[in-house]
């Protein structure tokens, strides 16, 4: 619309339709190939949407799936720290245990031996003794 006539209008905002413009066969075939080219670009990016959506999907599973293997784990190892932690007290205990029992052995040997030898030399102190006390007072019996 010329812009004269816009002034004089009564509706300053009324437009009036455009003539269809005679157009080349060739502009249309150009038309054609661009609409048809956006429209298949569209639906590429729909695809590609699509397709980023599913990986999407597929990686919050995959995600899911790792924290819960991740959870299990860490669960898993939470209780053999705490077997190693009750086998290693309880191997210092039994390793005390086991130097408290070899001390007490070797003193009950030692007992034992001194027995033994207390045994083996009885004989010869009374023999000693029933020669002294007898009333034989020859010190030679007692000099060995």
């Amino acid at each position: 619309m010329p812009l004269s006539q816009v002034f004089l209008s009564a509706d300053p905002l009324a437009v009036e339709p455009k003539p269809e413009p005679s157009v080349p066969l060739s502009t249309s075939i150009e038309e054609d190939r661009r609409l048809r080219r956006m429209i298949s670009n569209r639906e590429s990016a729909r695809r590609s949407r699509m397709r980023k959506q599913q990986h999407l999907e597929e990686l919050t599973a995959e995600l899911n799936l790792l924290k819960s293997v991740n959870r299990d784990l860490s669960n898993r190892l939470w209780t053999v720290n705490q077997h190693t932690h009750i086998f290693r007290r309880d191997s210092f205990r039994l390793r005390a245990d086991s130097t408290a029992l070899r001390r007490r052995l070797k003193e009950i040997r030692r007992i034992l031996l001194f027995r033994q030898l207390q045994r083996l030399a009885q004989p010869a102190t009374d023999a000693l003794c029933t020669g002294f006390f007898s009333g034989e007072h020859n010190f030679s019996s007692v000099i060995v």
